[in-house]
């Protein structure tokens, strides 16, 4: 599989990522089953990372490039940090990390609204 930076299959494995944590999120809420509610904060963390490293790879854009970085550096980042309030089940980390994603993903919102 062709996994590098702008390839079909690329775009195809993180939505499929994306598609299975709702799943998975739903499963969750409707049975309560703590085993996937960790699941679904550990693929969050994944999602971030691999939506993060993707828009780390198109910051070629002219003009948005330090906005890109910094979307991205943000989404790796939160997605870490994810890993670690699942770990810890510290609370001050799970906020953290959900605000680098969010500041992540607002960098992203803000450069495609700007391109």
């Amino acid at each position: 599989m062709d996994l590098t930076a702008g390839s079909p299959a690329r775009s195809r494995a993180v939505t499929a990522m994306i598609v299975s944590y709702f799943a998975v999120l739903a499963y969750a809420t409707a049975t309560n089953d703590p085993r996937a509610v960790t699941l679904t904060e550990l693929g969050f963390g994944v999602i971030a990372i691999a939506v993060g490293t993707m828009l780390y790879g198109q910051r070629s854009t002219t003009g948005l490039r330090s906005v890109l970085t910094v979307g991205a550096g943000s989404l790796v980042a939160g997605g870490v940090l994810n890993f670690g309030a699942v770990l810890t089940r510290s609370s001050a980390v799970e906020t953290l990390s959900s605000l680098l994603v969010f500041l992540g993903v607002g960098c992203y919102v803000y450069a495609v609204w700007r391109s």
